[in-house]
């Protein structure tokens, strides 16, 4: 069960940040090119993906808390 869970948070990881950059990268290029529908754009298609995925990839950061037994205050 540990490893599933940190295989997926890893993937989630990963995957919200792709999401990430390319809406950063879009919008920077709508920006450049004076595209407002571009910018917005951007938002519009992979926003909704990105939270998603930063969402779940939360939660699971929050169940490998008490997969792993981790204490508040250890480094």
């Amino acid at each position: 069960m540990k490893s599933v869970t940190m295989i997926l948070f890893k993937i989630g990881l990963v995957l919200f940040l792709v999401l990430g950059i390319a809406v950063v990268l879009v919008q920077a290029v709508g920006l450049v090119a004076g595209s407002a529908g571009l910018v917005s754009g951007a938002v519009s298609a992979l926003g909704m993906a990105m939270t998603v995925a930063a969402g779940v990839t939360g939660l699971l950061g929050f169940v490998m808390s008490y997969l792993y037994h981790w204490k508040t205050g250890e480094d």
